[in-house]
């Protein structure tokens, strides 16, 4: 072999060792973070960007984090969680995505990590692999199913459990109009109501426009706002994303709070579009601080679009 042919072979692996250069010394320091999890000790030089984790190897991460997930202490779990949602968030091949999900989900599923569950809202369907879906189709066929296990369904995209999902499904109508129901729980709390979100995620018409009827019909302008419109962002269709659009057009306030003006719904609806549109123009702010300008940048942005793309 001639020297021109062995550095033609060598080239790809320099340039992968460039890539992931200092690879061993981002695993250890995350190691040593989640360590720093168990006696709660978070030292402020232990410190993890986007961009050291961009630098490393996401598998080998990934298989440094395994045995924490696992682990008996809560907080070691939950921050090696929090790691793999990084590494996913930063490494976004499908491959990657696909794996932290299954770790997620055989977490949530052994029963020690129900506070890892909201972990799971960010990611979308193709993020769910056939492993990740057969947990969550064992868990449909159960006699009782969890609310989680019914949002995670709608967003797998599981078409096959759109009967059992009608199964779920409640007259909330009737609910609230039975003085010995409507308030324990609301009916927005039910896993009814969580089955029917499902459907309309996986695109029911009829579901979807239950479901915008039933939000705009609460009275409690408040809960509405507050609690019921980021549940019809789960719902990832056009009809949910016009009416979302409407509060975004909307000049009303929250009530105000020590003499201070409420928040404008205008600002809640900002937080859900953010996570829900490609090409949002404004990122999601953790806060919910949009200043009127943002808001403004973002109702012109929604106007001149014939149609969004929607992050299912």
């Amino acid at each position: 072999m001639n020297r021109l042919t062995i550095s033609a072979v060598l080239l790809p692996l320099v340039s992968i060792n460039l890539v992931f250069a200092g690879n061993d010394d981002i695993v250890a320091r995350v190691k040593a973070s989640v360590e720093a999890a168990r006696i709660r000790e978070y030292p402020p030089e232990i410190k993890i960007t986007d961009e050291d984790l961009r630098r490393a190897d996401p598998n080998q991460v990934l298989a440094a984090l395994e045995p924490y997930a696992r682990d008996t202490v809560w907080g070691v779990r939950h921050t090696a969680a929090f790691y793999m949602v990084q590494v996913a968030t930063v490494h976004p091949t499908m491959r990657v995505r696909q794996e932290v999900v299954r770790w997620l989900m055989d977490l949530v599923y052994s029963g020690n990590g129900h506070n890892e569950s909201p972990l799971l809202m960010g990611f979308t369907a193709k993020d769910f692999g056939d492993k990740a879906k057969n947990t969550i189709r064992q868990a449909m066929a159960k006699e009782r199913v969890g609310v989680l296990t019914v949002q995670l369904c709608g967003m797998a995209n599981i078409q096959e459990e759109l009967p059992r999902l009608k199964t779920l499904l409640m007259d909330e109508a009737a609910y609230i109009a039975d003085p010995s129901r409507r308030d324990f729980p609301k009916w927005y709390y039910t896993l009814g109501w969580r089955a029917r979100l499902a459907r309309a995620r996986m695109g029911v018409k009829e579901d979807i426009a239950c479901c915008i009827e039933l939000a705009e019909g609460e009275e409690n302008a408040t809960d509405r706002v507050l609690l019921i419109l980021p549940q019809i962002g789960y719902i990832r269709q056009p009809e949910a994303i016009e009416y979302l659009r409407n509060y975004l057009e909307s000049s009303e306030r929250l009530p105000p709070i020590d003499g201070m003006p409420g928040e404008l719904y205008a600002s809640r609806v900002m937080h859900i579009l953010a996570e829900t549109l490609q090409g949002y123009p404004v990122k999601r702010n953790p806060a919910r601080g949009y200043t009127d300008q943002e808001i403004a940048i973002c109702r012109k942005w929604m106007a001149d679009k014939t149609n969004w793309r929607i992050i299912r």
